[in-house]
């Protein structure tokens, strides 16, 4: 079960038996600077209940006190609001966004005694916007946030607050849920994922829901489509969840879909809201859902062992050495290969071969499809085309007889260089690892197609990366695995798109890394001529699996 499931089911039970917080530490309220409390560090426990204000507490006492509080957004964050000003508590907005704070926070004391401000300023990486779209960056800044305070009934209470919520990392994980809206590919084969993250209360769903219809991020919107109706919203009953099940109530919009858009409409709202079923409302009245078609697949996942190359074979790795794909290997193997990407039927593949040249394979042999010079690793579609570039050579998109799509993005900077890519396994996006004069830099892009065709490329999410990049492959629909130059050797990191990543550990100078079989365990790294598995506590695993290169499995 997923955590926003767990989510969805926990809420208003689990929620009781939470511990409560004991009362705020408070601070010294002169000098220049002061260390505030690292919450996260002192209490690891989620607080849902924190206590309210404290009487006589100053205004470094107020501060710490809500800073605590607003870890529990239960009933609209009401016991934060108690800390504020009865004018502000109306009006200040928790669900604009929240700031991610990865260390302890400083305080400075500003003002006058009787009209006092705190400049509260925290190291941050990473933050939510008001749709729940988490951006982190590869090297955490400092935020500074103002708060000012006056006395209500003779005690103080913050009057002027920036409307956002700050969370420590670890706070945010336990206050926060990781959801994912579904969109469908252009050919309706595929549902594909959109990270966002919502507080953990009563109206999480509706908040996904809401979310759902309003569409995808910018960095998705021309490359993956939605059924509901345009101008359909949340009605008047919004949305219930009781035993895995949903309702949701929607407007009017709703009731002129089509049987096809209602089952579509339909699987949206059963994966995003991570249920087992959902009824559909519009103004209160059911509509009749019935399935039309095989329904969209969701993450899939790459099949068999690894694929592993060597001078004289090619295939995936077995007990008794490699197992040849039957029409295919020997054409890889014959074009002196150094690299492939094999598309999910097995048919034919992308290949990088010694010269340089990149070909398409299949049971004919293989081609040359793009001779221009710095080529990487290409990629390969599910529509059969083969993505390709290098330094030098910018990026572009070849047909089956080598003919070129003429993509155009902006989103590449004409003075970078692609070093890595890597096309996900629902053809909707495209990962590209670059070498820039600013530093290295991951983008993920949306792919735009007509009837299959690329065409163009949306404005790309940006990601962290923590070095010069080596290798990128997806490990899943949510996530990646990027192999980074570091000081000594190689690293290894799965990066979220939209989420928190997390380190694999060290690599040696030479390895490289391939993904797609179930997440984070199913990474496997080519270093020193040995395949590598995700060991644990930073550590990799021989596999016993010797290779020159490793395959991708589409």
């Amino acid at each position: 079960m997923s955590r926003g499931a767990r989510a969805l089911r926990a809420i208003g039970t689990a929620l009781a038996g939470m511990l409560l917080l004991a009362g705020c530490g408070g601070i010294p309220t002169a000098g220049p600077v002061v260390a505030g409390p690292a919450a996260d560090e002192l209490d690891p426990e989620f607080v849902v209940s924190p206590n309210g204000p404290v009487a006589g507490a100053d205004p470094t006492g107020i501060l710490n006190g809500f800073m605590q509080a607003v870890r529990a957004p239960q009933a609209d964050y009401q016991v934060a609001r108690q800390f504020l000003t009865p004018q502000l508590a109306q009006t200040w907005d928790p669900n604009a966004g929240v700031a991610i704070r990865s260390g302890a926070p400083e305080l400075t004391l500003t003002g006058t005694g009787s009209a006092p401000r705190i400049v509260y300023a925290f190291p941050s990486a990473a933050a939510v916007d008001s749709a729940g779209r988490y951006r982190a960056v590869g090297t955490p800044g400092t935020r500074s946030l103002e708060f000012s305070f006056a006395q209500v009934g003779g005690e103080w209470r913050i009057s002027a607050a920036p409307n956002v919520v700050v969370l420590g990392e670890a706070s945010f994980a336990r206050a926060f849920a990781q959801y994912a809206l579904y969109f469908f590919d252009p050919s309706g084969r595929y549902l594909v994922p959109d990270v966002r993250w919502f507080a953990a209360r009563s109206s999480t769903p509706s908040a996904v829901v809401s979310a759902l219809l309003g569409g995808p991020d910018d960095w998705l919107r021309h490359s993956v489509v939605t059924d509901f109706p345009v101008g359909t919203t949340l009605g008047p009953r919004s949305v219930v969840v009781a035993g895995g099940r949903a309702t949701v109530d929607l407007s009017s919009q709703a009731a002129v879909a089509s049987p096809v858009e209602l089952d579509r409409m339909h699987q949206q709202l059963v994966a995003s809201l991570d249920v087992a079923d959902v009824t559909i409302l519009a103004d209160g009245v059911p509509l009749r859902v019935d399935p039309v078609g095989a329904p969209a697949e969701i993450d899939p996942s790459a099949s068999g062992p690894v694929l592993v190359g060597t001078a004289s074979d090619f295939g995936h790795a077995g007990a008794d050495g490699i197992v040849s794909i039957p029409g295919l290997s020997s054409a890889v193997v014959a074009a002196d290969t150094v690299a492939a990407t094999v598309a999910a039927d097995q048919r034919s593949a992308a290949l990088l071969g010694a010269d340089g040249v990149v070909r398409r394979a299949t049971a004919e042999g293989a081609s040359p499809v793009d001779e221009r010079g710095g080529l990487v690793a290409p990629s390969l579609d599910g529509f059969g085309w083969i993505w390709s570039a290098g330094v030098g050579s910018p990026l572009e998109a070849f047909d089956a007889n080598g003919g070129a799509a003429g993509l155009a993005s902006s989103a590449i900077p004409a003075d970078a260089s692609v070093v890595a890519l890597a096309v996900s396994r629902d053809s909707t996006r495209l990962v590209v690892g670059l070498s820039s004069p600013a530093g290295p830099r991951l983008l993920v892009l949306g792919i735009v197609r007509v009837d299959g065709v690329p065409t163009a490329l949306d404005p790309p999410l940006e990601l962290p990366v923590t070095g010069p990049i080596a290798s990128v492959a997806w490990v899943d629909s949510r996530s990646l695995v990027v192999v980074s130059d570091a000081t000594d050797g190689r690293t290894a990191q799965i990066v979220g798109l939209g989420a928190p990543g997390s380190s694999l550990g060290p690599l040696p100078a030479d390895a490289v890394a391939v993904g797609g079989r179930g997440g984070a365990g199913g990474v496997r790294v080519l270093a020193d001529g040995v395949v590598l598995a995700p060991g644990g506590n930073d550590g990799w695993t021989d596999t016993g699996i010797t290779a020159v290169y490793l395959g991708v499995q589409q």
